[in-house]
This record gives C-alpha cells, sequence and structure tokens, in this order.
C-alpha cells in the first residue's frame, strides 16, 4: 500500500522522512508566503505546524493566497489553513493561532519549535522574530516578495541577518517588507525556496542561503546573490 509520503523517497532518505514527522515548525503568517509555505511543509511531512495570522481574507487576496476563495472572505486565515492541511494530510498536528505575532506571544510561540518561517509583512514584527529567534537559538526562512520579485535568506543564531539586510532603523531594503503586493506566482515560487532551505536544515544538511540573500526576477529571470557579512 503507498504511504503519503514516499514519492520524496529517495530525495530524501527513509531515515530524513522519519525525523521530518518529529520535527516542529512555526509559520508566521498564513497569507500569500504562508499559505504556500504551510502546503509544501504538509506535503514534505512535517509532523508538527503551527500557523499564526490575526487577518482575515479579503477580496483582493484571491489573486495570490492559495486557501482564498469567494467563500472565505471574512473568515481567518490561520483556520482556513488548518482545515486545508486536514484534508491534504490527517496525521499532521496543525495548531491555527488566530492572532497577530507580537511581544505578548512572541516567546510562546517561538518556544520548543525546531525551524520557524518568515512569511510576514512588516519590518517591526520581523526584527520580533529575529530577536526571539536568537535569544532561543532557533533558525528560520525569511521570504519577501514585491510584483515579480522575491528575496530570501536563512538565519541562523548569532547571525542577525535581517538586523543586517533591514539595517537596524527599519530602512528599505531591495525588496519591500511587504508581501501585500504581487502576482499569483510570486508567493508560490518564494515559498518553493524557503521549502528548500526548510527542509534542509530540518534533515541537518547545510542551508545553502545561511550568510547570503537571493534576490531574484520572475519577469528577467535574474538572480542576484548577496554577501550579508
Amino acid at each position: 500500500m503507498e504511504t503519503p509520503f514516499e514519492r520524496n523517497v529517495p530525495a530524501v532518505s527513509q531515515a530524513e522522512q522519519l525525523l521530518l514527522s518529529r520535527k516542529k515548525v512555526l509559520v508566521i503568517g498564513c497569507g500569500g508566503l504562508g499559505g504556500y509555505m504551510i502546503e509544501y511543509l504538509t506535503r514534505l511531512g512535517i509532523g508538527d505546524i503551527t500557523a499564526v495570522d490575526g487577518d482575515v481574507f479579503e477580496t483582493s487576496n484571491l489573486n495570490r493566497q492559495l486557501n482564498s476563495t469567494p467563500a472565505l472572505i471574512g473568515s481567518s486565515k490561520a483556520a482556513a489553513a488548518a482545515e486545508r492541511v486536514k484534508t491534504i494530510s490527517p496525521g499532521t498536528c496543525i495548531t491555527p493561532v488566530q492572532a497577530f505575532f507580537d511581544e505578548t506571544n512572541a516567546e510562546e510561540l517561538i518556544q520548543d519549535q525546531d525551524l520557524v518561517i518568515d512569511a510576514l509583512d512588516n519590518l517591526s514584527s520581523r526584527f520580533l522574530m529575529e530577536d526571539v529567534c536568537e535569544k532561543q537559538r532557533v533558525p528560520f526562512v525569511h521570504g519577501a516578495i514585491l510584483g515579480w520579485s522575491m528575496q530570501i535568506t536563512t538565519g541562523l543564531p548569532g547571525k542577525r541577518v535581517l538586523h543586517k539586510i533591514y539595517g537596524t532603523s527599519q530602512e528599505q531594503s531591495r525588496i519591500d517588507a511587504s508581501c501585500k503586493t504581487s502576482l499569483a506566482m510570486t508567493p508560490a515560487a518564494c515559498a518553493a525556496i524557503q521549502a528548500a532551505e526548510a527542509l534542509k536544515l530540518l534533515t541537518g544538511h547545510e542551508p545553502s542561503l545561511s550568510g547570503r540573500l537571493l534576490i531574484f526576477n520572475l519577469k528577467t529571470m535574474e538572480q542576484l546573490m548577496i554577501p550579508v557579512k
């Protein structure tokens, strides 16, 4: 009898697939990036996913957010993500948190996680995430999108990559911190790269984007790989 994740092997080993089933991943944001990230993590076989978002779907989300439908306008993004996970993989433990990520819950949410996925849409929350990840020694994978463009990096404890990329005064990077303006394929493509980095981290392999910022433009198909030191 076929099992849900057997086609992941041999791209990952059977031992690594078992390891993934024991991992806990926090996804902060369930919109464009977050919706696709939760989808990819579920299909990779991550055993425990926490999905955090205090927002509800709006009509303007329909162009790019995987879980948005006209019937769900006004409904919780975190709850919708959890319902989708249950239909795909009933064995996955999915915990929806219908709250915005902030100083009141950051410590508790990140505590005991193996990895954090940054699917946020503002710099102050990203800085808070990095600060708490640093304190708790939890790695994270950052993604940001704008129109045709995306950027991705991996943050390891001690590296402080977001503060190096964005500066300490919340200045703008090459791509705006907001994920609210993009085409349908941009969050999907960005999340796919984030998921690849997540998979390497969770299975004990060296991430490719630690200390490097990947910037990719889907319109020109040009990329920049910038050292982050």
